[in-house]
């Protein structure tokens, strides 16, 4: 089994880019299952259920997120119109939307599951260790997949060694900067950061002049998404039929 899991989508560039390739990405390294983090989608910070519909549509399997899920106020009230996203488990408020996708997929059951970096994230509520396992007593399914939404690189290969027995993937997000360190560990993917679909012409998706102008001439600005063609980040996880184990973890990287 092929599973594609693509890296925080940014912004409109971000969004129509991923619509547009990502039916000639699954269909040349022959897909069977699509994670896309669309944390980023709507101008940045957040995502809305028109562009979580426009995602599904275009192929994903479910929707995953991260520190700035509820940055877009709206999608409090439509999370329960999109079935198929899940939020960090240990991220207030508690009561809005799922943390954890489950889906059949041929014959095996695929499970997903959302959760955010406690280091240098001031979001977490929770250690992520202790609330994987919890989440792990009651998921039912061959097929288990993290989305580790966190800044520290440390913090994800721990995560990643000390679950590598009970999970089929580790995949990290939130940095936007596509890692070299796909890995197999005793049959669990890993990579520190998958990357990001967004402005490749950017600083992490955001408008140059504007980080520069924040940052190093101290003027108050609102974030601004950069404009032009957007690189694909992603990776592709190749799970053995018979084991259910990772066998392979590939990196992509589409530039324009």
């Amino acid at each position: 089994m092929n599973i594609l899991f693509l890296g925080d989508v940014v912004s409109e560039s971000g969004c129509e880019s991923v619509s547009r390739k990502i039916h000639e990405i699954r269909s040349g390294y022959h897909v069977d299952f699509t994670i896309i983090n669309a944390e980023n989608a709507a101008h940045g910070k957040g995502v809305t259920a028109k562009l979580y519909n426009q995602l599904i549509d275009a192929g994903a399997d479910v929707i995953t997120l991260g520190n700035h899920a509820f940055a877009k106020r709206e999608i409090l009230y439509s999370f329960q119109d999109c079935p198929c996203m899940i939020r960090p488990a240990n991220m207030e408020p508690f009561d809005v939307g799922q943390s954890v996708f489950i889906k059949e997929c041929g014959t095996k059951k695929i499970a997903v599951i959302n959760l955010l970096g406690q280091i240098f994230m001031s979001r977490a509520t929770d250690d992520p260790v202790h609330v994987c396992e919890e989440l792990l007593k009651d998921i039912d399914a061959d097929i288990i997949i993290v989305d580790l939404h966190a800044e520290a690189t440390s913090e994800k290969i721990m995560f990643a060694h000390y679950f590598a027995d009970a999970l089929t993937a580790v995949i990290g997000t939130h940095t936007h900067v596509q890692t070299a360190d796909e890995r197999i560990i005793n049959g669990c993917a890993f990579i520190s950061d998958v990357g990001m679909c967004g402005p490749y012409d950017s600083i992490l998706g955001r408008d140059i002049e504007e980080v520069i102008d924040r940052s190093i001439n101290r003027i108050n600005t609102t974030y601004l998404p950069a404009n032009g063609p957007s690189v694909i980040c992603g990776c592709l996880i190749t799970v053995d039929d018979e084991t259910n184990r990772a066998v392979e973890i590939e990196r992509i990287q589409i530039r324009p």
